[in-house]
C-alpha cells in the first residue's frame, strides 16, 4: 500500500494519495500520516491538514512535521498558535532553519508586523541572493500599506537585476541558478529550478516588477512618471488584464478619458471581471455627456450581476433586469416594486431623487433603505403627503416584504427607470428642504473624515486644522457633525460638538435645521444638506469620485447647487473657502 501512496503523491494525483493513506493508517501510521498531511495541503483541504499535522507531530516532533504544522495552523487562521510555534522551531537552529524563517516572514506579513518580515526577508537575501522571487516578496512586503516604502524596495530590486545582469553579460555569473518557487515541498525536492537569463531577467521586469512601480507612482499621485513608465510596458503586457485596468486608472487621473476608456475596453476584452467593467462605468458616468451616460449605467449592473452578496436576492434582481430587457420601463407599468440599496449613506440620498421617476412609473413604490435611515424617510414622506401626491404611491418599508412585482437595487434606478442625464437635476428628492434659518450669528457645520476613504485610489478626508484655521476668523458659530475620527481630536471649546448626539440619520437632520452653511468633504452629511437645499461647500481632492464630474472641471449631476472646491495648495484654498462662505452667508 505504501508503494501505491508513494506512486499516486509523485504523479500529483493528491486526492487518491489521501484516499490511501487514510485506508493505511492503522497498519503504518508514520507513513500514512505523513502523506496524508501532505495530501490534503496539497489539494488545500486545511482542515485536515491540521488534524493529520498534530497527530504526526506529537508522535514525531521533528522540525519538518512541526513546519508543516504551523502552515496548518496559519492555512485555518490560527496566526498566534502558528506563529509560536515556528518561533519555536527556530530556536532548534535545524537544518530547516531558512525555511522556517521565510515560513514566519510570511505569517507576521498576514498580520501585519511587517518590520519583523522585513528582517527576516532581508536575512533570507542574504542566503538567498539570486533568488528573484523572494526578492519580489520581499518588494511587495508594503505595497498595501506604505506606497513610498514599496516604491523604494521595488527600485532596490531593480537596481540589483541590473547588477545580475550585468554579471551575467560580462560571463561573472555562469550557470547560476535561481530557486523559481519559495514553496517548501518544491524547495525540499528541488524540482523547480531553472538557468537564469538575461531574458528572463528582463521578462521578470517589464511583466512583474515594472508595472507594479507603475502602479505605485499612481498611487503616489506621481501620475506623470507613472504614465510613462506604464506606457513603456505595454508591449509586454499585451495579455495582462490587470496591467491595463491599473494603466486605465492612471489615464483616468491624469484627465486622458479616451485613453482610459481604450485601456478599460482592453483588459475587459482579456478578462471581463466586474472591477474593470464598474471603473469602466466610473468613467462614463464621470465625463458627463448623455451617451457616455447611458453607457455607463448599463455597466454600471455588472457590479449586482457580479456581487450577488449584495444584492438582498439575486432571483429577483434577475427577473428584474430580464423583464427590462425584454420590455424596457413599460415591464414595470403598474407594478408593485421594491426598492432597496445596496451601497452607502450617500448613495441612498443622492439616488433618493430618481424614486419620483418610479413613483410615475409603478402603481406602488415599497422603499426600503439601510435601518439608519429608516425613521428619515418615513417622516420625510409623512410631511411630504400633506404638502403634494408626488409621492402619494411610494411606502417606506423597515424590512423587506414578502410581496411585490420586482425589486430594484436604488442606484440602478436611472438605467431602469429611463432617466437621462439632463433629467436627474430636475427630479424631486422625498427629502423636504428647510426653511432658511434666521441667525444673528451665522452657524457654519463641519465635516472632515471618513473612514472610508482611508486606502482608496482617491483622497477625500482634510486636515480638521486646516478646516479650523479657515473658519476661526470669520464671524460665525462653528458646529462639528463628526461622529467618527473624533477621539484623537481635541476639539476646541468653541466649536460645538453634535456628532455625540447623532444616533441615525433622522437625528442627523434634525441638527441640520438651524444650520446656515455646511463645509464638508464628499460623504454622505453634504448629500443630505444639498438635498435640504442648505448651502453647501463640498471640499474635494484634486483627484475625486465620479460623482463630482470631471477633474478639470467638476460639476454635479445630482446636485447642481453644490459649491465644489478643489483643494490646491492651504493657502489658496483657505482663501476661496473663506470667500465662498462669505458668499453663502451673506457676511
Amino acid at each position: 500500500m505504501l508503494d501505491k501512496i508513494i506512486y499516486h503523491y509523485y504523479n500529483n494525483n493528491y486526492h487518491k494519495c489521501l484516499e490511501c493513506s487514510e485506508a493505511y493508517l492503522e497498519q503504518d501510521p508514520k507513513n500514512a500520516l505523513e502523506y496524508a498531511m501532505m495530501a490534503s495541503f496539497k489539494i488545500g483541504d486545511y482542515v485536515k491538514t491540521l488534524h493529520y499535522a498534530k497527530q504526526i507531530f506529537n508522535l514525531y516532533p521533528t522540525s519538518f512535521y512541526g513546519l508543516m504544522l504551523a502552515k496548518a495552523l496559519l492555512s485555518n487562521g490560527n496566526f498566534n498558535d502558528g506563529i509560536r510555534l515556528l518561533e519555536e522551531l527556530l530556536q532548534r537552529q535545524c537544518f530547516l532553519k531558512d525555511e522556517l524563517g521565510l515560513e514566519l516572514a510570511f505569517a507576521y506579513q498576514s498580520i501585519g508586523r511587517l518590520e519583523e518580515a522585513e528582517r527576516l526577508y532581508k536575512i533570507a537575501l542574504e542566503k538567498d541572493l539570486y533568488n528573484l522571487d523572494l526578492w519580489k516578496s520581499y518588494a511587495e512586503l508594503y505595497f498595501k500599506t506604505n506606497f513610498q516604502k514599496a516604491l523604494e524596495t521595488h527600485n532596490e530590486l531593480y537596481d540589483f537585476a541590473q547588477i545580475m545582469i550585468a554579471k551575467l553579460e560580462s560571463g561573472e555569473l555562469v550557470e547560476n541558478n535561481f530557486t523559481n518557487s519559495i514553496n517548501l515541498q518544491d524547495r525540499l525536492q528541488e524540482k523547480t529550478q531553472e538557468n537564469l537569463t538575461v531574458v528572463k531577467i528582463y521578462e521578470y521586469l517589464n511583466t512583474q516588477i515594472l508595472p507594479q512601480k507603475a502602479y505605485l507612482l499612481f498611487k503616489l499621485l506621481r501620475l506623470q512618471e507613472s504614465l510613462e513608465l506604464f506606457a513603456s510596458l505595454c508591449e509586454y503586457n499585451q495579455n495582462n488584464a490587470q496591467f491595463w485596468q491599473n494603466y486605465a486608472k492612471a489615464l483616468e487621473l491624469s484627465a486622458n478619458y479616451q485613453g482610459a476608456y481604450d485601456a478599460y475596453q482592453k483588459a475587459l476584452s482579456l478578462h471581463p471581471h466586474a472591477t474593470y467593467q464598474f471603473d469602466l462605468a466610473y468613467l462614463l458616468m464621470r465625463m458627463g455627456e448623455s451617451d457616455n451616460f447611458e453607457e455607463g449605467k448599463r455597466v454600471y449592473e455588472s457590479r449586482l450581476f457580479y456581487a450577488h452578496n449584495e444584492t438582498f436576492s439575486p432571483y429577483h434582481y434577475n427577473k428584474t433586469i430580464q423583464a427590462f430587457n425584454k420590455d424596457g420601463v413599460q415591464a414595470f407599468k403598474d407594478k408593485e416594486i421594491l426598492v432597496f440599496c445596496e451601497q452607502g449613506f450617500g448613495d441612498t440620498i443622492m439616488y433618493a431623487r430618481c424614486l419620483e421617476k418610479l413613483c410615475q412609473i409603478a402603481s406602488k413604490v415599497l422603499f426600503a433603505p439601510q435601518s439608519a435611515m429608516y425613521e428619515m424617510f418615513k417622516n420625510q414622506l409623512k410631511e411630504l403627503n400633506k404638502q403634494n401626491k408626488f409621492f402619494s404611491n411610494l411606502k417606506i418599508l423597515k424590512d423587506f416584504p414578502s410581496e411585490f412585482d420586482y425589486a430594484m437595487p436604488i442606484c440602478s434606478l436611472p438605467l431602469l427607470c429611463d432617466i437621462k442625464l439632463d433629467e436627474i437635476s430636475k427630479l424631486r428628492t422625498p427629502i423636504i428642504a428647510l426653511e432658511k434659518p434666521n441667525n444673528k450669528i451665522k452657524k457654519i457645520g463641519i465635516f472632515w473624515f471618513t473612514p472610508n476613504a482611508m486606502n482608496t485610489d482617491l483622497l477625500r478626508n482634510v486636515d480638521f486644522v486646516f478646516l479650523y484655521n479657515a473658519l476661526k476668523d470669520l464671524c460665525c458659530e462653528i458646529i462639528s457633525f463628526q461622529v467618527e475620527g473624533v477621539n484623537n481630536i481635541n476639539l476646541p471649546q468653541e466649536i460645538e460638538n453634535r456628532g455625540v448626539k447623532l444616533k441615525n440619520w433622522n437625528d442627523t437632520l434634525d441638527n441640520l435645521k438651524d444650520i446656515d452653511c455646511i463645509v464638508s468633504i464628499d460623504s454622505a452629511i453634504a448629500h443630505l444638506a444639498l438635498a435640504l437645499d442648505i448651502p453647501t461647500i463640498v471640499l474635494l481632492a484634486p483627484r475625486f469620485d465620479w460623482r463630482w464630474g470631471k477633474f478639470e472641471n467638476p460639476k454635479s449631476y445630482f446636485w447642481p447647487k453644490a459649491n465644489l472646491l478643489t483643494f490646491s495648495n492651504e493657502e489658496e484654498t483657505k482663501d476661496k473657502l473663506q470667500s465662498l462662505i462669505k458668499k453663502q452667508i451673506n457676511v
